[in-house]
């Protein structure tokens, strides 16, 4: 008796003997997020303009600017109003400190996106290289007003503030942007779209104001480093955070009482060496 299997037993076979072997190869290729895409499928998928935009940036986080400005502008070719662009080859200027050129695409850049702050910021960051802290001033609130919830702009804007002898409205901006990123001030992206510059004067003062804005955070270890800094470029007054209503929830943590602690007998001396001051 010849036994002549039904299509739907044939069907069925195939699905639990055959199909595995064949998903088997995909499935080794692929992990837990997804399928792996090799280096050279990557390079097939994109496109030949944004091959150009990868290798500018590796450019720009080499320094090598004029190649990455050249390039980002082979780019603005086919694209002249792509705003990202037109500030990346504002931001390759800024590092070649050509200011007019920086300024000529940071406003370009605004101009194609009215709602991008980036480019706000980095005008107002050209500003501040020139040490016109005024007119920095006003293109970082600028950029604040279109994105507030960039930390790097307030952290600008505070040291604005800081280099025009504008101490309280340079906390607050620092405390904005600690609130926003509360490692704003720990990291450093050499390569992004929003320029930075940490530049200051008077170190000693900067560390100290930094030290009372992390104390008012109740984040006693940023403020005893901040306050170590501060002693380390002999800032005279590091002993006022004992008495400074700003350190009052700090001051019991054993990190930050040890900073005024170094400079009490320093003061001692002082005190008993002119004993009719």
């Amino acid at each position: 008796m010849n036994f002549k299997p039904s299509p739907w037993i044939l069907s069925a076979l195939l699905w639990f003997f055959v199909l595995p072997f064949h998903a088997a190869p995909r499935a080794a290729s692929e992990s837990p997020s997804g399928p792996r895409q090799s280096q050279s499928d990557f390079r097939v998928a994109m496109s030949g303009e944004d091959l150009q935009i990868e290798k500018a940036k590796i450019l720009m986080a080499e320094k090598k600017y004029d190649a990455a400005i050249q390039t980002f502008q082979d780019v603005l070719k086919s694209d002249p109003k792509n705003a990202v662009i037109l500030n990346m080859v504002g931001i390759g200027y800024l590092n070649l400190s050509k200011y007019d050129q920086a300024k000529k695409y940071f406003q370009r850049s605004a101009k194609a996106d009215k709602k991008y702050s980036s480019a706000v910021n980095n005008l107002g960051m050209v500003w501040y290289h020139q040490k016109d802290f005024r007119r920095a001033i006003r293109e970082y609130q600028k950029a604040a007003a279109i994105d507030p919830m960039q930390a790097g702009t307030h952290a600008n804007l505070g040291f604005a503030y800081y280099n025009s002898n504008k101490l309280i409205e340079a906390a607050t901006e620092f405390q904005k942007a600690i609130e926003l990123d509360p490692q704003i001030f720990e990291h450093n992206d050499r390569v992004g779209t929003m320029v930075q510059d940490r530049s200051v004067s008077n170190h000693g003062l900067f560390f100290f104001t930094m030290a009372r804005v992390y104390a008012q955070k109740s984040d006693a270890t940023h403020c005893a480093e901040y306050l170590r800094k501060s002693f380390d470029e002999g800032y005279k007054d590091v002993g006022k955070a004992r008495s400074d209503p700003a350190f009052k929830t700090v001051l019991d943590d054993p990190s930050v009482q040890s900073v005024p602690a170094r400079v009490a007998p320093a003061e001692e001396k002082a005190a008993t060496s002119h004993p009719g001051a």
